[in-house]
């Protein structure tokens, strides 16, 4: 039972005991007993607050005149023919806890509690429009959750009547996700119903099976020691577990979400490290599958806000749609759609980090159905690979006899005991909101120190990389500090420092050979075209491909595009310019515009001549 709904106390009705149990005592004048009503002392005063001031215990809290709450339902005070005030019962126990609106302050409804046959409560939202319609289309939703109608005339009437006129004064807030309900990070929804923090929520809209899965079960001690000190020496279940906790800080630090891909063969870890990390918020099936339309990951990524998204079977995804879905889990916005009266609907926002798995890469997947993965979505959802490990994926098995016996022992480890270090680092969190500067700093210096250890010449795509292993590592590092892990200080700092260097070493040998491949492609063309190309000075024609001089060729846009028409062309540029051939103005772009001399200076892609020319004269 929902600790605010308002029961009066148990209190024994007035049974004649002269007779069978069901009879119950009437006042003077009433004829054959009902056992939905109960009865109040002969000669009460005919109004209904009189009435129920003589039974205190009969009162509910905010509930109309003319009704009463009582252990078994709800009761309306009715005149019988001769005209005295009797209680009959309406329905089963039915609570209105409050009005409830969205931040916005649209979105009016109200916040009905039902006890069904079983003696358990559930909630659920009336839509305010909802309320004056038919009793039949108000009341389904109230059946479906347990409530029943007293055998009485007009009883689903009174029902309505009691619906619309309780009011309770102060409104809960709508909210129809998990996370945070606003930027002042004071209150945060979890999946089973509670709310951290002081404000009123309601939640509609989340699944009944998200809500039943982000529960806990065993104990948090037995979590921290058989779970979390099992991702000691395990890099990469511990980069796993501290990504998962990063999901509030998303937006306390105004970041997107984003994350991270587990690629390897079957049977090799990357399923037990989903599961661990899955166990940080809840039981196993909130672990989604790939297999989805891009509405339906728009309506999953909104329900998981602010906490965790682990996505397994990549073979699964519509591989043609994957690179946008990439984009908008990444990005926390949904596409516009138009309403029945021809306006926008608000899309669906949400800031989540997410964990995929699957034995072949996303730019594999991708190409399967003819797509060439962007570099922009390749930084969205890094690749790691996942079976080269020492064991699989993993490095040290804490005693057992091969990565099959250690996998196992961990399996059944989180598969009994989750759900507790996820809410308790939000209300860590939310008690140090004050640091948030420090957080930002922590990331800050883990960008610098990887930067400088090995030497990088970070681009803006590898420094949102760079960011994305920084807030994970300080993730699991507060929660290190809030006592939730059992690792070392600066454990969580050592393994995402070590996974993005593997990380930018495998990048950099994958993009050498993407440079090579796409200046090999603009090479052949040039060697075998040299005539297309007029030497800048040259006067008497133009120019059919671009111009060249001794030092570069400058080559124009529409030929770029017939060159690397196998490709993006705006991608094969920027690989000529990751390899230094390319020349721009002022380090900007991608394109150069020619000098004064060349009738209306048209931009170009300047090519150094000597990459183009092994074997030629330039």
């Amino acid at each position: 039972m929902p600790d605010a709904i308002p029961i009066a106390p148990n209190t024994p009705f007035m049974f004649n005991r002269k007779h069978p149990m069901t009879d119950i005592i009437a006042p003077a004048g009433s004829h054959s007993p009902n056992q939905n009503v109960l009865a109040f002392p002969h000669g009460s005063k005919s109004t209904a607050t009189a009435a129920m001031s003589q039974n205190e215990e009969f009162c509910s809290n905010d509930i109309p005149a003319d009704y009463a709450s009582k252990d078994d339902g709800i009761y309306e005070l009715r005149a019988d023919k001769d005209g005295d005030l009797v209680p009959v019962r309406i329905c089963s126990p039915l609570i209105m806890k409050r009005r409830c609106r969205n931040a916005s302050g649209r979105g009016w409804g109200r916040v009905v509690a039902v006890r069904d046959p079983d003696g358990n409560w559930h909630e659920c939202i009336l839509d305010a429009r909802e309320i004056s319609k038919s009793s039949n289309a108000v009341l389904a939703p109230l059946f479906d959750l347990g409530l029943e109608l007293a055998p009485v005339t007009k009883a689903a009437d009174s029902v309505m009547t009691l619906l619309r006129s309780w009011q309770p004064d102060t409104p809960y807030l709508r909210f129809d996700r998990l996370g945070w309900t606003s930027k002042t990070h004071d209150a945060f929804v979890l999946g089973e119903g509670r709310v951290l923090g002081e404000a009123l929520v309601a939640t509609d809209s989340v699944s009944e099976d998200l809500m039943a899965a982000m529960s806990s079960k065993g104990t948090l001690a037995a979590w921290r020691e058989e779970v979390g000190m099992s991702c000691v020496g395990n890099s990469l279940m511990m980069l796993a577990v501290s990504h998962a906790f990063t999901g509030p800080l998303l937006s306390v630090l105004g970041m997107n979400g984003g994350g991270f891909h587990l690629r390897g063969l079957s049977s090799r870890g990357k399923s037990t490290i989903q599961y661990v990390a899955t166990s940080v918020w809840g039981a196993r099936p909130l672990l989604q599958s790939w297999d989805g339309t891009p509405s339906g990951f728009e309506g999953i990524a909104a329900a998981f806000n602010d906490t965790f998204l682990n996505i397994e079977e990549l073979h699964k995804a519509d591989a043609r749609t994957l690179g946008a879905n990439i984009y908008m889990l990444a990005n926390g916005e949904g596409r516009l759609r138009a309403k029945s009266n021809g306006g926008l609907q608000t899309p669906q926002r949400w800031r989540v980090p997410v964990l995929s798995s699957g034995e072949i890469s996303l730019e594999e997947h991708m190409a399967s159905a003819g797509r060439k993965m962007t570099k922009g979505q390749d930084v969205r959802l890094i690749n790691l690979e996942a079976d080269g490990r020492t064991f699989g994926a993993f490095d040290d098995l804490h005693g057992d006899l091969n990565g099959k016996l250690f996998a196992e022992r961990i399996d059944r480890a989180s598969l009994e005991n989750y759900g507790h270090v996820g809410p308790l680092f939000v209300e860590k969190l939310m008690k140090n909101l004050d640091e948030k500067q420090n957080y930002q700093n922590f990331i800050d210096r883990f960008c610098r120190l990887c930067t400088m250890q090995a030497d990088l010449s970070v681009d803006g795509q590898v420094h949102r990389v760079l960011t994305r292993f920084g807030i994970a590592a300080l993730a699991g590092e507060m929660a290190t500090r809030f006592d939730l892990t059992g690792w070392q200080p600066g454990a969580a700092h050592s393994a995402a420092m070590e996974l993005f260097m593997d990380w930018f070493e495998a990048r950099e040998g994958t993009t050498g050979t993407e440079i090579n491949i796409a200046v090999k492609r603009t090479q052949d063309y040039v060697s075998k075209n040299l005539d297309r190309f007029l030497t800048l000075g040259t006067i008497g024609r133009n120019p059919l491909d671009g111009w060249r001089d001794q030092a570069w060729f400058y080559i124009r846009p529409e030929c770029w595009k017939a060159i690397h028409d196998e490709g993006n062309p705006i991608e094969m540029a920027r690989l000529h310019g990751e390899g230094g051939l390319l020349k721009t103005q002022r380090g900007t772009g991608l394109q150069f515009r020619m000098e004064r001399g060349i009738p209306e200076r048209p931009r170009v892609y300047a090519v150094r001549a000597s990459a183009l020319l092994a074997s030629t004269e330039a």
